[in-house]
């Protein structure tokens, strides 16, 4: 066995039985000196981590601990509050923004929705444990002004469904990953190297069929991944 994958083996048992999420590994002059080989060699073991997704290059930082994704399951009821409450995560609700106002023209075009459509736009940040994870954009149609004045976290969908009377089911979806911009990698607490995973929906309420909602989440591709379960 080449000896660069006799080293990546010895870290990968190390990380299973001694590292949590989020620790970094010695740097490569350190373990080139622990394994008395070249930086080259060490940086080939990493490598092979990395392909395994036990860990991620940080530039100007290391080479840290991945956690293990958080399974989300893209389904006919699928919102984020609900979940991450079924997998036992618990979740806070930050509201960033929200007003009455009408939608981006590019936006209106491609929903077929008049641009002087009055909406309601919703910015909020989800957090687990204190850790920012998701931001999300909702666009929400055909709600009386003010309604969205008591909503101070917690799931949206449950708001809406317990003092509105809209209950909401998952339409289509869209997914891409892109690099983030920098406000985003504030507001996440990531750096410029981690993607994240952009997710547009439209809820329809599921009585009328009428779309109520549209929302962009953008998520820590280093915190998630996406599963899509067929209909029964």
């Amino acid at each position: 066995m080449a000896l660069y994958r006799k080293i990546a083996t010895q870290l990968r048992d190390e990380i299973i039985s001694q590292y949590s999420a989020g620790d970094l590994l010695p740097p490569e002059s350190r373990l080139a000196d622990r394994f008395s080989v070249i930086r080259h060699t060490v940086r080939r073991a990493i490598d092979e981590l990395v392909q395994d997704g036990l860990v991620r290059r940080y530039q100007g930082l290391g080479c840290k601990i991945v956690q293990t994704p958080i399974d989300y399951a893209l389904h006919d009821r699928a919102a984020f509050s609900h979940n991450l409450n079924q997998i036992g995560l618990g979740l806070e609700t930050e509201v960033l923004r929200s007003v009455v106002t009408t939608l981006p023209a590019t936006l209106a075009q491609q929903l077929d929705v008049s641009p002087d459509t009055r909406i309601h736009e919703l910015k909020t940040r989800r957090l687990i444990e204190g850790e920012p994870v998701c931001l999300i954009r909702h666009y929400l149609f055909g709600l009386p002004e003010g309604a969205l004045s008591a909503f101070e976290g917690g799931s949206l969908h449950q708001y809406l469904r317990e003092n509105w009377g809209i209950d909401l089911r998952r339409g289509t979806t869209r997914l891409r990953a892109r690099m983030p911009t920098f406000e985003e990698c504030g507001q996440l607490s990531i750096t410029r190297g981690v993607p994240v995973m952009e997710v547009h929906t439209r809820n329809h309420c599921r009585r009328t069929d009428e779309l109520r909602e549209y929302s962009i989440a953008r998520s820590r591709s280093d915190l998630f991944e996406y599963s899509e379960e067929p209909k029964p």
